[in-house]
């Protein structure tokens, strides 16, 4: 992690004074500055330090605009205190009253103020004999501001070992002294009496302005001024304070892992007593989102997701239609082999039937045993026809749609030859590159083979017509003869054409009838290839 100090002077402020502090950032622990009016800082920072140099005045406030709500400042402490000596002029201990921060009736001068009461309660302690009264601001050197003390009362307790006696009344001594009140310090002159009249006419206010990063001023009265006291003596101390203390010079505030957004760190030049001087330091500060909070990190993410699942899903896609093609390939191999077994065996078998009969029919003498053979070998010539068709359907080489008509035209023109009636077939001839499945193969093969054979038993017809068409995706097939039609006292059509329903709407197809002017019947099928 990088530092990153930025120094900024000069900045103007709303009113147009210049501003007289600078600012530094310190990002973590690293040294290397980064100088501008602006400055990002990483997201992942943990501590953000700004350094403070006023150089206009040596108290200041400040706030980070976008974290805190209102400024803040620095303050330390002044003391009143009640220092106890001995018969030498030792100081034995002392009693201290801090104040800090500004006090109630702060109106931004010591004139406009109101001093607010105070009282305390103190015992004195053993071998003690003189009693002085002191105000100071000796302590850290950055402490700044003012401090005043009127109307300061010290007398014993009602009660005590010794009968009340007044020290001090209205802060001057119960019998008048020369030289009562003592300045001292590093620079005395920080410390100055004034008369604030409404009040406290005649009541001296002993003040400490203290401006001086390098100094202190001290009030105390003179050690003989007071009357001596007595050890275990309970003694009463009441005065009146105002005050308005910070703490100046040169420091450093932290900030601790901000949340992401933009900040602005503003200084604030004040007056010792705290006032603004209207001129305000800034420096803009950007927090960064992490990478993982961008909406471009999540848009890229849900991106990447959406992608990487559609790539999943086509895998497993394609790996499920893999799988049902090998499916489909297994089943196909295996129809293949079932055809190939029934034409090489069944097919032999039946033929060497049908020969055997032709033998014994044209060598036997009985006219019986010759009837019983023709019709062996007849019924033989039946079964291999029929085994050919069943080869051909489980042929898978014959899922095509030009291999079916061409099987329904020869199917058709055999079964009419057969019955001797006169067949009229209509196809189109382009019917190429249009795959068609087994179920679809079987079905209207079989619709068809029921409808013409219903036509060659029951219509007593002399021509039946059959007429394929093709529209876009449509197969539609029409059988019309030149029969008798359907009795319409017959009621219900029969099993036959009930079975061919059936199969058509097995293929999402229909069938319907439909009568010739009273000559023949027209059955339509059609069933979309898929």
């Amino acid at each position: 992690m990088g530092l990153v100090a930025l120094c900024l002077t000069g900045i103007q402020s709303a009113t147009g004074a210049p501003a007289g502090s600078s600012i530094e950032l310190f990002v973590d622990h690293s040294t290397t500055p980064l100088r501008g009016p602006k400055v990002t800082v990483p997201h992942d920072a943990s501590t953000l330090t700004f350094s403070i140099l006023p150089q206009a005045s040596p108290l200041v406030r400040y706030k980070l605009e976008g974290l805190d709500q209102d400024w803040s400042t620095r303050s330390e402490k002044m003391f009143f205190m009640i220092r106890f000596l001995n018969e030498r002029g030792d100081q034995l201990s002392q009693v201290s009253y801090p104040v800090s921060g500004r006090s109630v009736g702060w109106k931004g001068s010591l004139e406009a103020s109101d001093f607010m009461p105070r009282n305390e309660t103190f015992t004195v302690p053993p071998d003690a004999v003189y009693l002085s009264v002191a105000m100071s601001s000796a302590g850290p050197p950055s402490l700044v501001g003012v401090f005043a003390i009127s109307g300061i009362d010290i007398r014993s307790v009602r009660g005590g070992p010794v009968p009340q006696r007044v020290y001090m009344a209205d802060s001057n001594a119960a019998e008048p002294q020369p030289h009562f009140w003592i300045k001292s310090g590093t620079h005395p002159s920080m410390a100055y009496g004034l008369h604030i009249d409404e009040g406290e006419k005649g009541s001296p206010v002993l003040v400490i302005k203290d401006d001086d990063l390098t100094g202190h001023a001290d009030w105390a009265s003179d050690i003989h001024a007071l009357p001596k006291i007595t050890p275990g003596e309970v003694l009463e101390v009441q005065w009146k304070e105002a005050y308005s203390i910070g703490e100046g010079g040169n420091f450093t505030t932290t900030y601790e892992r901000l949340p992401p957004g933009p900040y602005r760190f503003m200084v604030e030049d004040l007056t010792i007593t705290g006032e603004p001087l209207g001129s305000v330091a800034e420096l803009s500060v950007f927090v960064p989102r992490p990478y993982w909070e961008s909406f471009w990190f999540w848009g890229i993410v849900a991106a990447a997701t959406a992608s990487l699942a559609t790539f999943i899903g086509r895998q497993l896609i394609r790996r499920r239609i893999r799988l049902h093609l090998q499916q489909a390939q297994l089943i196909s191999d295996e129809r293949l082999r079932i055809a190939r077994d029934l034409h090489d065996d069944l097919g032999t078998r039946l033929s060497h039937i049908s020969l055997l009969g032709a033998y014994a029919e044209s060598n036997s003498t009985n006219d019986e045993a010759r009837g019983s053979m023709r019709q062996i070998t007849a019924m033989s010539r039946e079964l291999i026809a029929a085994l050919s068709e069943t080869v051909w359907m489980l042929n898978p080489k014959n899922n095509e749609l030009e291999a079916l008509v061409d099987f329904l035209c020869k199917l058709v023109s055999e079964l009419c030859r057969l019955a001797e009636i006169r067949c009229r077939i209509d196809a189109m001839s382009e019917f190429r590159n249009r795959e068609i499945g087994h179920d679809f193969r079987h079905n209207v093969s079989l619709a068809v083979k029921e409808a013409i054979n219903n036509a060659l038993k029951h219509s007593r017809a002399t021509e039946i017509k059959m007429t394929i068409q093709l529209d876009e995706n449509i197969l539609r097939i029409i059988i019309e003869d030149n029969g008798v039609g359907i009795d319409s006292d017959a009621g219900k059509p029969g099993v036959g054409l009930e079975s061919i329903r059936q199969r058509m709407t097995s293929i999402r197809g229909k069938c319907s009838l439909r009568p010739l002017n009273g000559k023949g019947l027209e059955v339509s099928m059609e069933a979309p290839i898929d």
